[in-house]
């Protein structure tokens, strides 16, 4: 990764992002403490709503137990009940078939009825008896239509009235309203007991109007009246009062809790969640207490407007947000006016150094200002230029080192192959083979030709003239110890190779591969083109090297093949220039990338590889290759 997207990166990890988690923690953190703080009051608040609800439905099972069980009000009923007809039993009878006397009697009781009912408990809106014997007496202090008795016998909550035989059973508004009438009001329906000998007259329904309700919930909403709704749900999830209204008769799970978070039963409990698509802080509280007096299971729901929670939050959050945009506009702004530019100048100084380091000792770094950067770049501008001149003079000692050392290799040559032509002409001579030393002679002042030539580099047909001289000179010598093989093909012998190359490869082949040997030694020099360049192959089927001696060799530890069969070098026939020469001498010329390889094993012969680059006769050879096998 570059230094410009590090500092990049950097910037962001330890100065955005670090402003970014401020303002989210914050906002959590704002949020959860709004969120804990408010259910702690919510809390308080609607167990103290579950009392007043307890209170109330107490006060109205307390004046309908009084009621019933009053001695002269359950007389008053009876009378009322005795004075009508199965006919005239209905509170909507028609008056013209009873008698003026008998009407105005009946009317009577009936206002004296509703006089002990109002008196009583002034929210009772109609009360219902069905007497055993099918009779129907209703006492209505507003249009109310009580249900009808066969309804009334078909509903499940009507096994739960005879269970309890007296004590109350409520239904509240859109729980069932077959059972609340048209006004949808709360219901209580009881067993009415003969007071004296506690067995059943009939069943007494009683329909209340809970003022109290809404009192109750204006009290504890007064703060919040448009942001805040209460909500009581009853059996089956149907909401039976709604503060606003607009959800009564509904299934509260399917309009108010779609993912199933609240549960109704607990005792209390408060979630942040979506209530018709709007977030929202919901609060549950079962009514458990009011069980016991007869109410189905209700609970108490409570919905806020999370926003009017967070009003005061989302102002704070608003300045946070705020500071933390002009911080980051700020940093961006310092990041580009004054990192960026430093880093753009550290690209520079690098870039121009890698040209440096490719071998471009002209780059130069530009200076603009008056900062430390500018005492960079000419430190870096004075350093490359001083650098430049050294290499120059590096070049120009190591150009005449190499000229020396060219110089000195080649001297050693010269006289060592004179001396052992001349001792095989000698040996000739001595046993009287004119001819043949003629012919040696011959063969030598060839080589002489080839050798004394001042170029050192040569065409590939001359050195392969040179070494089948050297070949035939030494066959004269040997004649029954080898054969040997040329195979070159003829489109490589217009490139150039170092002088004298082959001819000591061959020559450390026969005088120290094919000794001692009581087989006819074959020997094997061929070329090819390859993509690293041009590579000869001098082969024998020799005695081998071991192991040993070719690490030292290739750890450069030895220069001639004498010491790699670890014989002693001594005057005469068995003098050889040396692998390690002709190694040098190509390394020197060519490169490092050149040379030799050497691949042999005891017993099994050895192959040299002889690797130069692939160039026609005058051109340079600077390059430098691998060597290849």
């Amino acid at each position: 990764m570059s230094l410009g997207r590090r500092v990049f990166t950097a910037f962001m990890v330890f100065i955005i992002v670090p402003l970014f988690v401020l303002g989210t923690v914050s906002y959590l953190v704002f949020q959860h403490i709004t969120e804990e703080k408010y259910t702690e009051q919510m809390e308080l608040s609607m167990n103290a709503i579950g009392r007043n609800i307890s209170n109330m439905i107490k006060e109205a099972n307390y004046f309908s137990d009084f009621w019933v069980t009053t001695k002269d009000s359950v007389q008053s009923v009876e009378q009322s009940i005795g004075r009508m007809t199965p006919e005239t039993s209905s509170a909507t009878a028609e008056s013209s078939e009873l008698s003026d006397d008998k009407y105005m009697e009946e009317m009577q009781e009936r206002q004296k009825l509703s006089q002990r009912v109002l008196l009583t408990y002034p929210g009772i809106k109609s009360v219902t008896l069905y007497p055993n014997d099918g009779r129907v007496v209703k006492v209505g202090f507003i249009p109310d239509t009580p249900p009808d008795f066969q309804v009334l016998t078909s509903k499940p909550i009507f096994q739960e009235v005879l269970r309890k035989n007296g004590a109350p059973v409520w239904i509240g508004p859109n729980e069932d309203k077959d059972l609340t009438g048209e006004n949808n009001l709360f219901t209580q329906i009881r067993v009415l007991l003969d007071i004296d000998t506690l067995k059943s007259k009939g069943i007494l329904v009683i329909r209340f109007q809970m003022n109290e309700l809404n009192h109750t919930f204006d009290f504890y909403n007064t703060a919040a009246s448009d942001n805040r709704r209460y909500l009581i749900v009853g059996r089956g999830g149907t909401v039976v009062y709604d503060s606003e209204a607009s959800l009564e008769g509904q299934s509260f799970e399917r309009t108010a809790d779609p993912d199933g978070k609240l549960d109704l039963t607990s005792s209390f409990q408060s979630v942040k969640m979506k209530f018709l698509g709007e977030q929202s802080l919901v609060s549950v509280h079962n009514l458990g207490d009011i069980k016991r007096l007869g109410v189905g299971d209700w609970s108490l729901v409570t919905v806020t407007d999370w926003k009017y929670l967070s009003g005061s939050q989302t102002r704070i959050l608003s300045w946070l947000l705020g500071i933390t945009l002009a911080s980051i506009v700020l940093a961006l702004f310092f990041n580009l006016l004054f990192v960026r530019r430093t880093v753009r100048f550290i690209v520079k100084v690098v870039s121009a150094m890698r040209k440096v380091e490719r071998g471009d000792l002209t780059t130069r770094v530009s200076m603009a200002g008056n900062d430390e950067t500018v005492i960079l770049a000419k430190g870096f501008n004075s350093l490359v230029e001083r650098v430049s001149e050294l290499l120059e003079d590096v070049t120009r000692e190591q150009k005449r080192k190499r000229k020396a050392e060219m110089m000195l290799l080649q001297a050693q040559i010269k006289p060592h192959f004179l001396f052992n032509a001349l001792e095989s002409i000698n040996i000739l001579a001595v046993q009287n083979e004119g001819r043949k030393v003629s012919r040696m002679v011959q063969r030598l002042a060839n080589i002489f030709r080839i050798s004394i030539q001042q170029k050192e580099e040569i065409r590939v047909d001359q050195e392969l003239e040179h070494l089948r001289s050297y070949l035939e000179i030494q066959k004269f010598r040997f004649e029954e110890l080898f054969e040997y093989e040329i195979d070159v093909p003829s489109e490589l012998c217009g490139h150039s190779i170092l002088k004298l190359t082959l001819q000591p490869l061959v020559e450390n082949s026969i005088q120290h591969g094919f000794e001692g040997i009581d087989y006819l030694g074959r020997l094997r020099v061929w070329a090819r083109e390859e993509e690293a360049g041009l590579a000869f192959y001098v082969e024998d089927n020799g005695i081998g090297i071991g192991e040993e001696q070719l690490a030292r060799f290739a750890s450069s530890g030895v220069t001639t093949l004498e010491e790699l069969y670890e014989e002693s070098s001594e005057t005469g026939e068995r003098r050889g220039l040396g692998v390690g020469n002709v190694a040098d001498r190509l390394r020197i010329h060519y490169g490092t990338g050149y040379g030799l390889i050497l691949c042999s094993a005891p017993g099994q012969g050895t192959v040299i590889k002889c690797l130069i680059p692939k160039t026609a006769k005058g051109e340079s050879h600077d390059a430098e290759g691998p060597i290849g096998g």
